[in-house]
């Protein structure tokens, strides 16, 4: 699984508290390569404990491999297990976790795919982002958060089903690669709380090709040269 922009977004915008005395308590759901887990601990400066899952056996072989080879091997436990049945395998599992993060798949059926294994990570077919929430909220602490990174017209429709759940508080960051380019991408953070919306816009290039100050803002801690 290649680094891309979405799981380099998510793992520097995803609410974290670098100074808890605690370690956070994450659930990474499709982690990939790590990525996004492995940002997580960078940000923690390892004070974390994180479970990274993914349904794809060789997914979750690179993820360990990547993880075991940094700074943080201690911080992240790598499962190869679905969400739908996180909890039911281990009774030692943790009930509730502070922070979940997902960049999770949004192709529909159909579509092709060279391989296999970017087939099952990129298909919304074994879990709906309506589905990816219900689980997400009956695992999330009372004051828990869960980020996603999501298509903006896949965002837009859970942030409707979102609302219709109610007692939920959105907060939506709507990215364009260049101003003059329509919305590409959402960011969506969801908390427990007073059912309210608030949108902000991100471009993560200007017209010159340089990386806008926003983006840096958020991304600048994970690249060699910007």
């Amino acid at each position: 699984m290649k680094v891309g922009t979405d799981g380099i977004l998510l793992g520097g915008w995803a609410d974290v508290n670098s100074s808890s005395p605690t370690p956070l308590k994450v659930l990474d759901i499709g982690t990939g390569s790590g990525l996004i887990s492995l940002m997580l601990a960078q940000r923690c400066q390892g004070n974390m404990q994180a479970i990274a899952i993914d349904i794809d056996a060789s997914a979750c072989q690179q993820a360990k491999r990547n993880i075991d080879n940094s700074p943080w091997p201690s911080s992240i436990a790598v499962k190869h297990v679905a969400l739908q049945a996180l909890g039911q395998t281990d009774k030692a599992e943790p009930a509730t976790f502070d922070l979940i993060v997902s960049n999770p798949p949004y192709f529909i059926h159909g579509q092709a795919f060279a391989d296999d294994a970017r087939k099952t990570a990129r298909h919304t077919g074994s879990l709906s982002h309506q589905e990816l929430v219900d689980y997400a909220l009956n695992l999330l602490a009372p004051n828990g958060c869960i980020a996603l990174v999501l298509p903006y017209e896949s965002g837009c429709e859970l942030t409707s089903y979102c609302q219709q759940l109610g007692s939920l508080s959105l907060t939506c960051l709507n990215i364009k690669t260049t101003p003059k380019k329509p919305f590409k991408r959402m960011l969506m953070r969801i908390r427990r709380g007073d059912a309210q919306l608030e949108n902000k816009s991100l471009t993560i290039h200007e017209p010159d090709g340089c990386y806008s100050k926003d983006y840096q803002e958020i991304t600048k801690e994970f690249y060699l040269k910007m």
